[in-house]
């Protein structure tokens, strides 16, 4: 005695499901309402009630109960869909799908989708995210070096913390604080910084002074660029200043001892021994160990129109340091 329903008919526009306009499915309800086998409906909607009068009182009853029955199936059909989308744009999530990852989480969410799946979807579209901004931000530090803005100190400082921000690749933040390291080091000196490195290198130059021009010399250890035996020697100058004298030291005789050698002071150059060619390839070089090797340093000279090359060792990178400094003073003097 009831009407038939067919198709969209009888669903209101009204109580359209979320998920439909979510997902962008058009009337997938229909697919649900059936013809029984021979009258009525096998499945009915709360929303599709009959507009009939409900004169006989227990059949109107008996269909409150199927349609209350019906909803709360309807309900969990919708769960467990809302799942399989959340799901399914999980691993397919990719640039461009993050809104429909978005609008699936808002959908699980209201209808009480456990939390865990939740809670790892919002996970995985808070990676694919992150990796988004990375790969974006790794795009901007290579255009970046291509461009005049990176011989700038303070835009290359502001790309750093982007990059860092970002959590970009090691090998791109390693790019970037090293060529900040490098554009520090090796920007213009301002008024107090020249002043302050003049008195450093006068005052450095006058202890390798004293300590050379003393009773007995200045110690350090000379490398055997044929075999790399350290032989103790010590540095000397000369009263004008016009030669550093290496002279072997009389107070550690070994098995071999250094000949004395007279550098003029106007010939030579200075350097880290890893640095140059000539002694950086040597034999007695190559034998020394890795410490030693960071704190070698490499005198080239010219005498009598002979060129040559000695390699002494000092015990620390400062010392290291201090001696190349003292001696480019000394040459420039």
């Amino acid at each position: 005695g009831g009407r038939r329903v067919s198709g969209c008919e009888g669903l209101p526009a009204a109580r359209a499901h979320p998920l439909l306009g979510a997902m962008g499915a058009v009337c997938a309800r229909c697919s649900e309402v059936k013809k029984g086998k021979g009258e009525g409906l096998s499945r009915m909607h709360p929303d599709m009630a009959e507009s009939e009068d409900s004169a006989e009182g227990s059949e109107g009853d008996h269909s409150e109960v199927a349609a209350s029955s019906d909803e709360s199936g309807d309900e969990e059909e919708y769960k467990q869909g809302v799942e399989q989308i959340l799901k399914h744009t999980g691993k397919n999530l990719k640039r461009g799908k993050t809104m429909a990852m978005r609008e699936a989480i808002t959908t699980a969410k209201k209808y009480g989708l456990d939390t865990s799946k939740i809670t790892e979807a919002e996970k995985k579209l808070d990676e694919h995210k992150r990796q988004q901004l990375r790969e974006e931000v790794e795009k901007e530090v290579e255009a970046f070096f291509q461009g005049d803005a990176c011989k700038d100190i303070a835009s290359t400082e502001k790309m750093v913390k982007r990059a860092v921000d970002a959590d970009v690749g090691a090998e791109v933040k390693r790019r970037l604080t090293e060529w900040l390291d490098e554009l520090i080091i090796t920007r213009p000196l301002e008024a107090s910084e020249q002043e302050h490195a003049r008195t450093y290198l006068k005052q450095n130059c006058r202890e390798f002074v004293v300590a050379a021009t003393r009773e007995g010399g200045r110690p350090v250890v000379m490398i055997d660029l044929e075999d790399g035996q350290k032989l103790p020697v010590k540095f000397a100058l000369d009263p004008p200043l016009f030669n550093l004298l290496i002279v072997p030291d009389a107070a550690d005789q070994g098995d071999r001892v250094a000949s004395m050698t007279e550098v003029p002071l106007k010939s030579m150059v200075a350097g880290r021994a890893k640095d140059d060619k000539k002694v950086s390839k040597s034999r007695g070089f190559s034998v020394l160990e890795d410490e030693d090797v960071e704190c070698a340093v490499a005198v080239r000279y010219e005498a009598e129109r002979i060129t040559g090359a000695l390699c002494f060792l000092e015990p620390t990178l400062l010392r290291r340091d201090k001696l190349i400094e003292a001696l480019a003073v000394l040459t420039a003097a």
